[in-house]
């Protein structure tokens, strides 16, 4: 059995479940297999693991016609060409569970942030060296009965809904499915509404949809006049879910208030434009950037894997 590491992942962190497997991963330290070398190393594969960065298109998938199953080491799997590789009878695996706590803390993290001013506080009093008074200052916003609304209520916006509510504020929230009438209520009675209304509505927009066609720029310049100029807009999700030209014209605008973005639509890459805002609270798609919700998602991504190669279907097989 061949089992191949899109990147070099320390050997303690999955030893236990290679046993009796061959295992190909690169040979430097945080590197990741090149696309030429990965097509040496497929044609005799049984199994891929691959990390968001890395694109297991038809090309590749293609060339490896002993595959039994791909797995994603995240949530997401729109670096995997999932219909095809079901087509050609090939498993694939995520790891939707191991994400939840990680990001769901982090989305809070950057929202509170950009809403209490917390970067921008930091860069000037580093800058000054001096602490600046303003008695009566409307440049931030407290969460305390403000009203949050949550583009996507699965697995990940229904913990960041719990945080928020904890926070004191209001859920509202738009889904193709209406909550348990149990889990609206242990929100605080969330109320589902279109996203026209959750835009227009909200003091602050967080996303947590999944990166498809359909909701490629589900974000764009006419949602973004829909938002009150006092709004917050955080994403968590995908970079390519809210188009960047649109939300930095919003922002230097002051159409709406500020932002905060954990994922960016040209990833790796900042956009200059996006790092010459003061409105803006930007990371490095660093929501699960700690070894040890890396090692969780490793874990579970390769828990569905085992059970693949016994014949079963485990709960994370899309």
């Amino acid at each position: 059995m061949k089992i191949i590491f899109s990147h070099n992942i320390p050997e303690e962190y999955y030893l236990s479940y290679t046993q009796g497997m061959t295992v190909f991963k690169p040979k430097e330290p945080l590197t990741c297999f090149t696309r030429e070398e990965i097509r040496e190393l497929l044609p005799d594969a049984d199994v891929m693991i691959t990390i968001m960065e890395f694109r297991m298109d038809k090309e590749l998938i293609d060339l490896a016609p002993n595959l039994k199953v791909i797995a994603n080491q995240g949530s997401g799997t729109d670096n995997i060409d999932v219909a095809y590789a079901k087509e050609k009878g090939i498993a694939v695996c995520n790891a939707p569970r191991s994400v939840i706590d990680a990001t769901s803390e982090m989305t809070i993290a950057i929202m509170m942030a950009a809403c209490r001013g917390v970067v921008r506080y930091d860069r000037d009093l580093r800058r000054t060296l001096h602490m600046e008074k303003c008695l009566y200052f409307d440049g931030d916003m407290t969460l305390y009965d403000k009203t949050l609304g949550v583009i996507g209520m699965g697995r990940i916006g229904y913990v960041v809904a719990q945080k928020a509510h904890a926070l004191g504020m209001k859920i509202i929230y738009t889904d193709m499915f209406d909550l348990a009438p149990e889990r609206a209520e242990a929100l605080g009675g969330a109320v589902r509404m279109s996203m026209e209304d959750l835009l227009a509505t909200a003091d602050v927009v967080t996303i947590h949809m999944p990166m498809m066609p359909s909701t490629h720029h589900l974000i764009n310049a006419e949602k973004l006049a829909l938002m009150k100029p006092t709004a917050y807009l955080i994403n968590a999700a995908r970079g390519p879910i809210v188009e960047e030209k649109a939300l930095v014209d919003a922002l230097k605008n002051h159409r709406i208030k500020g932002a905060a973005l954990d994922v960016h639509e040209f990833e790796p890459d900042l956009s200059p434009e996006v790092a010459a805002l003061d409105n803006i609270v930007v990371t490095p798609h660093a929501c699960t950037n700690l070894t040890s919700e890396r090692v969780r998602l490793l874990h579970e991504a390769l828990d569905g894997v085992t059970a693949v190669l016994k014949g079963e279907k485990p709960y994370n097989q899309l």
